[in-house]
């Protein structure tokens, strides 16, 4: 059985195409991990340039964004969209999360993945004004 996942990047209802994991997808939550300082914040699209920077071998394909609807998905959809071993990730640069629909299971869950990293990371103004 092929070790495969899905992970896609969103921004509120902006989505990225998807990034195939063909091996390996056990690895996800560390990979997205890994790939925090090349993340876009705002981008899903540049989000995926980047991780693929990051792990140029470890992408095997793209696939395409999941339909306009996706945002009211639950698990049965996302089983349909790609039901494989690790199921899709859902990397959510909004608030910095991440979901999984793993293939065993018949929610999501969310998954740790330490996201800090992130370029220009977004903080409160108020935050911003009273740093030194």
């Amino acid at each position: 059985m092929r070790d495969e996942a899905l992970i896609h990047f969103h921004y509120g209802a902006r989505i990225s195409a998807g990034l195939l994991i063909g091996h390996n997808g056990g690895a996800s939550a560390e990979l997205i991990s890994e790939a925090a300082p090349y993340l876009s914040p705002k981008n899903p699209g540049k989000s995926v340039v980047g991780f693929c920077a990051c792990h140029p071998d470890a992408v095997d394909d793209i696939v395409a964004p999941p339909p306009a609807d996706w945002q009211n998905w639950r698990f049965q959809q996302w089983d349909a969209w790609f039901g494989r071993i690790n199921g899709v990730f859902l990397v959510d640069l909004e608030r910095l999360r991440v979901v999984q629909y793993p293939l065993y299971s018949c929610g999501s869950q969310i998954v740790r993945c330490d996201l800090s990293g992130l370029p220009r990371r977004l903080v409160a103004v108020e935050d911003w004004l009273e740093q030194p």
